[in-house]
């Protein structure tokens, strides 16, 4: 209240002290009576500052946000407060921190609304088209007027062109691999079809909007992959050993006024750029600052200069290696580098070593930054909501390279194993190495009734497990749970678990992508398997409930009889074999099922389904018990034994079309309305931008499929794992408001580079 400044009892303190005394004698009732009347002038006393905090937008509620929208005339966009979905995280893991488990949408009508004045007042002028389309969208965005770029005979007498477009400069490689790209320099003829994707660009009145939705992921301190002899002085950026294209990070433009560069978008770094940046860097005077634009220290080291905004950076043995020792290979069949020299290739992540640098116990670790399309299997991301609440009695143990950690996390759990103290435990590994580790619990020793090993927050260590991960004994009141860690292996449930849980965590499907990859790999192992007997007969797993959460995972096999599985925002990968199924016969079926934004790739045998929504099933789907449960704005390929369906294809589409066709020719025969379904089946099935895990646009919707999947969610979103993203609504928020700040007589496009 605001005539006292204490916390309670601000009525009570200011009565006389023989009051308060006396109250004290007959068990302070009138202590009770004034905290009653407190707490009601405290609600009216929030109410009204509320009130007073409403009249502006950075401090309202979310309901005066579209009031105050008004005031100034904006047009109301789809932002985060009609995003209903993404509450049965918070249902399921309430032992987690939170409070809200839902994942940030980059909608921003908070922040639309404060800035409309802002708008305006640089309204049609290009860098400010082009910050709003990265305002709105939360995509890094770069505006090009195709119009400049248009070739043309200069008048001298009058209106002579300063910045001209350029001929084409055939021995400049960098600028020629610019070609037909968002930062074109080169001038064109006309194109008057309308301006799409990949057309109509370079017109009189066009401008154009390049997209990147791909954000880049800075990997700090990494333990680069290293190849076996005869190889061995070769190295994969990536922990699994794979080939991936390298990332430049994002940074904001040094001048507001200014447009974005290609150092200023999260994009894959193109082998032309980083050599043209070395090259550069080698025209600099001696002695040279250690770094170029892409190449650099992510943070200090004594000795060395710290870059402003790098890519990436390599280390040997410890030490940074100068970017006067780097140089541009195409490293496809691993050439060798001579002297001190590393190697590097971005369009491969490869790196590779100069004979000077080599030793049997060479270390290399790198600073990179790695493509994908969301916060989902683990990663750099912020998390801290998905960690695991530490009560008082829980024994936490940290792993990693401070002082006090533990080195490995057999180390950690063999530390919480010989406490003795009876307590639940919370393994947390704090950086981004490789564990090469064999990890088996037996929870007939295990203190406890839960262990979770979790990355901290901002960290994706890479656990290489040495057989799978084997949880034995008899404990169905005991939960195992992985957060935040990029797993290449599997785990196998040899005993009774109650609950096995996967948080924004990877278990590589197909096991490991490793290169060299065999000619005719073998059948991948489940990535979970859980048994549904123990040796003796009696039955195991009957309480189990495996739960995945924002994680992408291989193959899941558990026992029909098993409580439930249930994936929420995550992919489930079968790698060629049944994404989901039970134990023993190959057709047994797998526990009830709930899943819900996910995309699920192979067959899928289940008991039943409970509830799938907004999923995409990229494989034939059969439960055994269709009477209970509802699939709703899925896509289940046709043949699909499921429960009722609701606004799901391609059923709707082929209702749709058989609608269309008996308007326009009348009846139709058995052998039309089956062709017409036939070509919708066609037309309306998933397609990606890359399939295989490793690639930065994994199971990313192609901008060529149909549109019934890519708007097929509730709102409007697309169907599958990506939902949460909201791509859809920020495309058509970019509409919306280009339709209002584009300069009278120009059109426009949205153009994705990623």
């Amino acid at each position: 209240m605001a005539y006292s400044n204490a916390r309670q009892d601000k009525l009570y303190d200011l009565l006389p002290a023989y009051i308060r005394a006396r109250d004290a004698v007959q068990g302070e009732p009138l202590r009770g009576l004034l905290a009653i009347l407190e707490r009601q002038a405290d609600e009216v006393d929030a109410d009204i500052g509320q009130l007073y905090e409403n009249a502006f937008i950075e401090t309202c509620e979310p309901w005066a946000v579209p009031y105050i929208g008004g005031l100034v005339g904006t047009t109301p966009l789809f932002d985060d407060s009609r995003v209903a979905d993404g509450g049965t995280a918070s249902e399921l893991f309430a032992d987690l921190n939170g409070p809200s488990l839902r994942p940030p949408i980059a909608l921003r009508g908070r922040a639309d609304v404060a800035k409309t004045i802002y708008y305006r007042r640089g309204k049609g002028t290009l860098p400010r088209l082009e910050e709003l389309a990265r305002d709105v969208t939360g995509w890094a965005a770069h505006a090009v007027e195709f119009f400049e770029l248009l070739g043309w005979t200069q008048w001298v007498r009058n209106h002579l062109r300063q910045h001209a477009p350029r001929t084409p400069d055939l021995r400049s490689i960098e600028r020629m691999d610019r070609l037909d790209g968002a930062f074109d320099e080169i001038m064109h003829t006309i194109d008057v079809r309308p301006v799409a994707q990949r057309q109509g660009w370079h017109n009189i009145r066009n401008i154009g909007f390049f997209l990147w939705r791909l954000g880049a992921y800075p990997m700090r301190r990494v333990d680069a992959r290293r190849l076996p002899a005869p190889l061995d002085f070769g190295f994969h950026f990536s922990p699994l050993g794979a080939s991936m294209r390298l990332f430049s990070r994002q940074r904001r433009e040094g001048d507001e006024s200014g447009l974005a560069t290609e150092l200023h978008v999260p994009q894959p770094i193109r082998p032309a750029l980083f050599h043209a940046d070395l090259r550069a860097y080698s025209a600099l005077p001696v002695p040279r600052p250690g770094h170029s634009e892409l190449y650099g220290l992510f943070e200090g080291f004594a000795g060395f200069n710290v870059a402003p905004a790098p890519s990436l950076m390599v280390f040997v043995d410890n030490q940074p290696v100068a970017a006067d020792d780097i140089v541009c290979r195409n490293l496809d069949g691993w050439p060798p580098v001579s002297g001190t020299q590393v190697g590097i290739d971005v369009e491969r992540g490869r790196l590779v070593l100069g004979p000077a640098r080599l030793g049997p116990s060479t270390s290399v670790r790198v600073d990179y930054h790695y493509g994908f399309p969301a916060d989902l299997g683990g990663g750099p991301y912020r998390r801290r909501a998905w960690l695991m609440k530490a009560e008082p009695t829980t024994f936490v143990v940290n792993v990693g390279t401070e002082p006090g950690d533990s080195p490995t996390i057999a180390a950690a759990l063999g530390q919480w194993l010989g406490a003795g103290a009876g307590a639940d435990a919370i393994v947390r590994v704090r950086d981004n190495r490789t564990y090469a580790e064999a990890i088996s619990l037996d929870l007939a020793a295990v203190p406890g009734r839960f262990l979770a090993i979790e990355a901290a927050d901002g960290a994706r260590p890479h656990l290489r497990l040495d057989g799978p991960l084997a949880v034995r004994g008899d404990r169905p009141d005991f939960t195992l749970t992985l957060s935040g860690l990029l797993i290449e292996g599997r785990i196998v449930v040899r005993g009774s678990l109650r609950r096995l849980r996967l948080i924004h965590s990877t278990l590589v499907p197909g096991v490991s992508i490793a290169e060299p990859l065999p000619a005719a790999p073998p059948p991948p192992p489940p990535s979970i398997r859980a048994i549904a007997a123990f040796p003796s007969g009696r039955l195991a797993n009957a309480e189990l409930r495996i739960e995945l959460a924002f994680s992408i995972c291989g193959p899941i096999r558990a026992p029909a009889h098993a409580e439930s599985l249930t994936v929420l925002d995550s992919v489930v990968d079968g790698a060629g074999l049944a994404a989901i199924a039970g134990i023993g016969a190959a057709a047994a079926p797998g526990p009830a099922l709930r899943i819900e934004r996910s995309t699920v790739r192979g067959a899928v045998r289940v008991r039943q389904i409970d509830l799938g929504t907004e999923t995409i099933f990229d494989g034939m789907v059969r439960a055994e018990r269709i009477q209970t449960g509802c699939l709703r704005f899925s896509f289940a390929p046709p043949g699909s034994h499921t429960p009722p369906r609701y606004r799901c294809q391609p059923d709707l589409a082929e209702r749709r079309a058989l609608a269309a066709a008996k308007a326009k020719s009348g009846p139709l025969t058995d052998a039309q309305a089956d062709s017409v379904r036939a070509l919708e089946r066609r037309r309306v099935r998933p397609e990606y931008a890359a399939e295989n895990y490793g690639h930065h646009a994994y199971l990313q919707l192609s901008l060529n499929g149909p549109d019934e999947i890519a708007t097929g969610a509730e709102d409007g979103s697309e169907m599958g794992v990506y939902c949460h993203l909201k791509q859809p609504q920020r495309a058509a928020n970019l509409r919306t408001r280009l339709e209002e700040y584009l300069p009278f007589g120009l059109d426009f496009g949205l153009i994705y580079v990623t």
